[in-house]
């Protein structure tokens, strides 16, 4: 698996002072007849349980993907809001109901 990080989304971590990005899989109850809805949640510091993740390094940053995300070839970090409002995002990860 390819783990790409552009320039933005690099600076902006830099800019944040974060060194680790951890991708989990979070399962939100719902009453609908699926029973859970999957997210992905992203932390900016590493994970409790190392042996529970797939380990990348890219541009200096540590990337850390749960064992439990499908994922595709590619993993792009994207960036999107403005100011303040700035949020990292994932393309790349199959989420199965």
């Amino acid at each position: 698996m390819k783990v790409q990080l552009g320039e933005k989304e690099l600076r902006y971590l830099r800019e944040q002072d974060r060194t680790d990005v951890t991708l989990d899989l979070e399962e939100i109850p719902s009453n609908c007849c699926v029973g859970r809805l999957p997210e992905v949640k992203i932390h900016h510091c590493p994970p409790q349980n190392p042996g529970h993740y797939r380990h990348f390094t890219v541009h200096g940053i540590h990337i850390h993907v749960s064992k439990l995300l499908r994922t595709q070839d590619t993993l792009t970090f994207c960036l999107s809001g403005f100011g303040p409002f700035k949020k990292l995002g994932v393309k790349g990860l199959n989420l199965i109901l």
